[in-house]
């Protein structure tokens, strides 16, 4: 809603403005987090992958994953990030099947994507790279900014803004050359 300079102003007649839907959320999710960190640590997703490597290779060649320092470091796969990891899916599931949208748009995201199968496959690649880059960092995202910056750390606060200032950048890198 667009306002002219002649007109006023809203005021608003309780004395207080109430809370965005998404502000409550926010301080909904900061309580969660904290209390997860709380309960079990520190949380990502980025190790449940090679955990459920590390699960499948105990089944196929015990030997081969016993002898394995870093598989043996990462340890069970029924750790929360586990469950978080399923809950992500889940949830995904459920959004789209309530929504009642059997998939969702395909977005060809810069000039070099010509069909769904290239789409796919570079969003593939694209994270297996973010999952091998984010087990060298010794973590992802979730881990950095959730977990990070719940705890007041500079590192998760510098990561995040990193992640923001460089996701806003390339968006508009892309929408510039794709459009």
């Amino acid at each position: 809603m667009a306002f002219s300079t002649t007109q006023a102003l809203p005021v608003v007649s309780t004395g207080s403005t109430p809370i965005p839907p998404w502000a409550k959320f926010g301080i909904l999710f900061g309580l969660v987090s904290a209390a997860s960190i709380l309960l079990w640590g520190p949380i990502g997703v980025s190790g449940t992958y090679p955990r459920f490597v590390g699960a499948v290779l105990r089944v196929v060649s015990p030997a081969y994953a016993s002898a394995n320092p870093y598989l043996v470091k990462m340890g069970s796969l029924l750790k929360p990030e586990t469950y978080l990891v399923v809950g992500l899916l889940i949830g995904g599931f459920l959004a789209a099947l309530l929504n009642r949208e059997q998939k969702p748009a395909l977005e060809m995201v810069h000039s070099g994507e010509k069909s769904s199968g290239a789409r796919y496959r570079d969003a593939f690649i694209g994270g297996v790279l973010i999952v091998f880059g984010a087990r060298i960092a010794g973590g992802c995202t979730s881990g950095h900014i959730i977990s990070g910056i719940t705890q007041l750390s500079v590192s998760g606060m510098i990561f995040g803004a990193g992640v923001f200032a460089t996701g806003i950048g390339t968006a508009k890198l892309l929408k510039k050359g794709g459009n």
